[in-house]
């Protein structure tokens, strides 16, 4: 499948979703581990809605929970109160519909396949029942034709981002669940990647939701900015990003960008 079919079967398939329907709707959620004395709180009353097609970052001081939101979306930590909805589904009956993928900051590729055997591998171990996309038109969507034969260590930690992301559209997954994915690549390939990743989400229409600590990053790449305060972890603010897409580098410097960055420092001052 071309890229080009592979972009227009993505943009039809967001245009029938609901637009009114949250991606994850999120009513009063508490995550506590262990009992007793030693119980930690690490999320309290989180309540939100993701809207669908939308990229929301998530932002805010070390243990927060950030990390665990998104695992508690994707059903690998349970709630120990309140509801996640993801597209109307319990996360489980998501998870086992394969409604979302999660990319995780280490791109955890098999070393001994190939950047496309990567890609296949979520087909070879309970997809291939499902609609998926091409993995060669995936690997040129992000940018890495003519590589689909190398291994993971002949590629740069950047490119090996690259191949998580395809292998992580390969199910075609309605949401996108990003936790810190940049988080260890230096500064210019970081950059690089934030403007791929947004060609990416616009060109497919998938939900992202992604985990970050870097506040311009958040900024750079968010329609919301999701901001949790901690101790335990809460809704500090659900904030809109009133920047145009697409978004390239140069915004940075803009003052409307300096000032929605320097909000974004004071909430956290405030957490």
């Amino acid at each position: 499948m071309a890229v080009a079919a592979l972009e227009k079967e993505s943009a039809e398939m967001a245009s029938a979703a609901n637009p009114h329907k949250p991606a994850v709707s999120i009513k009063g959620l508490d995550v506590t581990f262990g009992g007793g004395e030693g119980a930690v709180t690490a999320l309290s009353g989180i309540s939100v809605d993701i809207p669908q097609g939308s990229l929301v970052t998530m932002l805010g001081p070390s243990g927060c929970g950030k990390s665990t939101l998104l695992r508690a979306i994707a059903d690998l930590v349970p709630a120990s109160a309140g509801e996640i909805a993801v597209l109307g589904r319990t996360p489980e009956q998501a998870r086992k519909e394969r409604n979302f993928s999660f990319v995780f900051q280490d791109s955890t590729l098999l070393p001994w396949r190939s950047a496309i055997d990567n890609v296949r591998l979520p087909l070879e171990v309970g997809g291939g029942g499902k609609a998926h996309a091409e993995p060669e038109a995936l690997l040129e969507l992000v940018g890495l034709k003519g590589r689909e034969k190398a291994l993971p260590a002949e590629l740069s930690g950047g490119m090996r981002q690259r191949v998580s992301i395809a292998r992580a559209l390969v199910t075609k997954p309605k949401i996108l669940l990003m936790d810190e994915p940049f988080g260890a690549l230096d500064e210019i390939t970081r950059d690089k990647l934030n403007e791929e990743l947004l060609r990416i989400w616009q060109e497919t229409g998938t939900t992202v939701m992604f985990v970050t600590h870097s506040i311009p990053e958040a900024a750079f790449l968010g329609q919301y900015v999701l901001v949790l305060a901690s101790h335990p972890g809460r809704v500090k603010e659900f904030m809109p990003i009133d920047l145009p897409y697409p978004r390239k580098l140069k915004l940075r410097d803009t003052i409307e960008f300096v000032r929605i960055t320097a909000h974004l420092r004071q909430l956290l001052e405030e957490c």
